[in-house]
């Protein structure tokens, strides 16, 4: 078995207290990497969780914060840099939705959602690669998109948007930071067996049968998406960026008949 140390190593993650999240803060925790977490939960919440989670004090910084908020987005991540002065890894794993179908989507709440999964990635993206150019860091930043993004689908029509918008920013952003050495990579999961993806399957039967019928007929752990991660934050994964890592167990490839 592959063992991958991540020690000495800061590692930013944004929407870090979620279902998926917590076994990313656990591998990347366990690999040796120091964690700065940001989540709306309430500090005194998220300490909590974390000690559940075994996680040791000594290995992260929490802060609470609501990702859409733009001014206090940048404060906290120039107080990371201004911490940690050599941090080169970010991911953008804040995100998600319930089901919104088209009709019944109010303006306002269209907007929410579109600016929670993109809009808000783009204030974090200008934020971290400032701090990376201005330290001639070769930073590394990942965001976490969806199948969705590339495989319509019903009652979900913010979220997909956003998903494909932020996929194309990655590509982006790879390109024109390239001659800097920042790269930007994305792990799209398929349908996770956690959190509101989780909440969707049960609550909708349509979109229960459509995800049973995607090629393997199974839906993603969310360990799984935490080796993804896991991966592209180590030296494995040094030479790749401007990729779509779909850990989504064949949804992006269609329905079986």
């Amino acid at each position: 078995m592959i063992q991958i140390d991540l020690s000495g190593k800061v590692i930013l993650i944004t929407g870090a207290m979620g279902a998926i999240a917590e076994h990313m803060v656990k591998r990347l925790s366990a690999a040796g990497a120091t964690l700065v977490l940001l989540d709306l939960k309430p500090a005194n919440e998220a300490h909590e969780t974390l000690r559940w989670w075994k996680i040791q004090e000594d290995s992260y910084v929490y802060h609470s914060l609501d990702i859409t908020d733009s001014a206090r987005l940048a404060q906290v991540v120039s107080g990371s840099f201004e911490r940690f002065p050599q941090m080169d890894t970010v991911l953008g794993h804040a995100g998600g939705c319930g089901l919104h179908p088209f009709a019944e989507t109010s303006e306002s709440e269209f907007e929410r959602i579109f600016r929670f999964n993109f809009l808000a990635q783009v204030v974090l993206t200008r934020c971290v690669f400032a701090q990376w150019t201005k330290r001639k860091i070769a930073g590394h930043l990942i965001f976490t998109s969806s199948y969705v993004a590339r495989v319509p689908h019903t009652k979900i029509p913010a979220y997909a948007s956003a998903k494909a918008a932020l996929e194309n920013l990655a590509r982006c952003m790879a390109l024109e930071y390239a001659a800097s050495g920042i790269r930007v990579n994305v792990i799209a999961p398929g349908n996770v067996a956690a959190g509101s993806s989780l909440k969707v399957f049960e609550e909708d039967a349509a979109y229960r049968d459509f995800v049973l019928r995607v090629s393997l007929g199974q839906r993603n752990s969310p360990e799984s998406i935490a080796d993804a991660f896991l991966f592209l934050c180590s030296p494995l994964a040094a030479e790749i960026s401007g990729q779509i890592l779909n850990a989504d167990y064949g949804s992006g490839i269609g329905n079986r008949l």
